[in-house]
């Protein structure tokens, strides 16, 4: 089966070369963990390799987001940004793509409904969707957003696509089994833990359809050029 790189150094060596090609996984972590960073960077490496990417930023506007990747020496104008904004009197949020005259209300349907758009008009190879925790509050119970989610994942499989979708853990609503975690074709977790005293970050991966995989936590790094991996290190004496 045909990888594709991730474009994080040490991340490629525990996946035994990169995701499996045209499938969607699942990258979750706490807040400020670096998700999405991680997730930019899998889009840069397609950059590289001249690849169509896209980014469906459902957390922070495009402006801000090319602002912040910009300390990492990345330029991310060159991936397709679908931004989503809220509109305060009307109480709803909407998708704003940049290239569209139409800016319908942010649900599930009107999301994929984009996604087509974008497929027919640019040859994608990488899709970031962040955050899947975004999509999640569209749901009032979780027979709904059960199936909500096994839809998108069922899409994105049909994209002919690579795709990581991010999604936040850690908060007391949400359990430490995740029903996403079960739908997706690949699970990348990554961690926060103290060690001696200092906050350290570790990465591991759950699950990976198809492919032997490396099951240590291994440590991670956020540096001045993005996330590093150390394969052959441990967090734990």
């Amino acid at each position: 089966m045909e990888k594709v790189k991730t474009g994080i150094p040490g991340l490629d060596e525990m996946l035994g070369g990169g995701l499996i090609k045209n499938r969607p996984y699942l990258i979750c972590g706490g807040p400020g963990t670096g998700k999405t960073i991680l997730a930019i960077q899998f889009l840069m490496q397609g950059l590289k390799e001249n690849e169509g990417c896209l980014f469906i930023a459902l957390e922070e506007p495009s402006k801000q987001l090319i602002e912040n990747m910009s300390e990492f020496g990345w330029d991310i104008r060159g991936i397709d940004i679908v931004d989503t904004a809220q509109e305060i009197a009307e109480g709803k949020w909407f998708i704003k793509p940049s290239d569209f005259e139409s800016h319908p209300e942010f649900t599930l349907l009107s999301l994929i409904d984009i996604i087509n758009k974008k497929l027919d008009t640019r040859d994608l190879k990488r899709i970031v969707i962040d955050s899947l925790t975004s999509i999640m509050s569209l749901y009032e119970n979780d027979v709904e957003m059960r199936r909500g989610i096994l839809s998108l994942m069922n899409f994105l499989s049909t994209t002919g696509c690579t795709t990581i979708i991010t999604d936040e853990i850690g908060t007391q609503s949400r359990k430490d089994v995740l029903m996403e975690e079960f739908l997706a074709s690949g699970v990348i977790r990554i961690h926060t833990m103290e060690k001696k005293g200092e906050m350290m970050n570790g990465i591991s991966i759950l699950k990976m359809r198809g492919s032997d995989f490396d099951r240590h936590i291994r440590p991670m790094k956020i540096t001045d050029r993005g996330i590093v991996v150390f394969p052959e290190d441990t967090l734990f004496e």
